[in-house]
């Protein structure tokens, strides 16, 4: 939460602005605290150990879930290095604006949106908020 406090502000400007996307500092301060990012990487073998230990008291099959949403999170991220490094090179677009590096929203947004949309239908919590949020990210651009 306090990274969430910290960089909110921040990311809100940032969200209006146009061009080349910039890197969510939430993000990038949330993969430091738990080290699982240093200079620009993600240590993917940290990261799996880390979101495999959440799955264990979970249904089994969120064990393959998992694993499978990480390598197509790393491959989508590997796909946009291009645009991910340009948004790491942007300077400053507002007095007090810190430029953090994209990989770490770009990984954290992945993985949030593919476990959550390969989430098993009979585990699946079905009400209207529930399908309204499935429904929505069955749009977005990272599945």
């Amino acid at each position: 939460m306090a990274c969430h406090s910290k960089w909110i502000g921040q990311t809100k400007r940032q969200m209006a602005l146009e061009g080349i996307p910039r890197g969510c500092c939430v993000a990038e301060c949330v993969m430091n605290s738990t080290n699982l990012y240093s200079n620009g990487k993600i240590d993917r073998e940290a990261l799996t150990k880390l979101y495999l230990g959440s799955t264990k008291s979970m249904a089994p099959e969120w064990k393959q879930i998992t694993l499978d949403a990480i390598d197509g999170c790393f491959k989508m991220a590997d796909s946009m290095k291009d645009e991910i490094e340009a948004g790491a090179k942007l300077t400053p677009a507002f007095d007090g604006e810190q430029i953090c590096h994209p990989i770490s929203g770009t990984i954290l947004a992945c993985m949030g949106m593919t476990l959550f949309a390969e989430c098993p239908a009979k585990l699946f919590t079905v009400n209207d908020d529930c399908n309204k949020l499935k429904s929505y990210h069955s749009q977005c651009p990272f599945l």
